[in-house]
This record gives C-alpha cells, structure tokens and sequence, in this order.
C-alpha cells in the first residue's frame, strides 16, 4: 500500500506530496530529496501523511506516536 506523505523543502518551502511504500516515520523526519523548484536537493521536513480510509491528514507527530502504540 502507498502512503501519500506530504513534504515541505526547507529551502523553499514548497510543499510536496510524496508517494511511497514505507512508513517515513522510521527515517525520521528530515529527508533529502530533489525539490523541482529549487532545481536541486534540498533537505525536506516530513509534516505528515494522509490517511488512505479517512483522507484526514495526520501530523508527523501523530504518525510517530501511533507507530509507538503499535511496537
């Protein structure tokens, strides 16, 4: 299943949805990616995801607590 991350570069602030496999709560929540605006990458701030069921966005520390409930 996919999750739909949204993603803000740090150096523009361009936020971006990011669609990937893997939960990102693992990596944290800096991630270092090409920002299209900025035409190179940047680091970016992982501000949540969107739930798939509900389409209610849950904040990244939210997610990371969910994640520790479930451990």
């Amino acid at each position: 299943a996919m999750t739909r991350w949204l993603i803000k570069c740090d150096r523009c602030g361009t936020e971006t949805i990011l669609n990937v496999g893997y939960d990102l709560t693992n990596l944290g929540s800096k991630l270092y990616l090409y920002c299209e605006k900025c035409k190179r990458n940047t680091e970016h701030t992982v501000l949540g995801y969107y739930d798939d069921d509900t389409n209610e966005f849950v904040p990244f520390e939210k997610a990371l607590s969910f994640r520790y409930k479930s451990l």
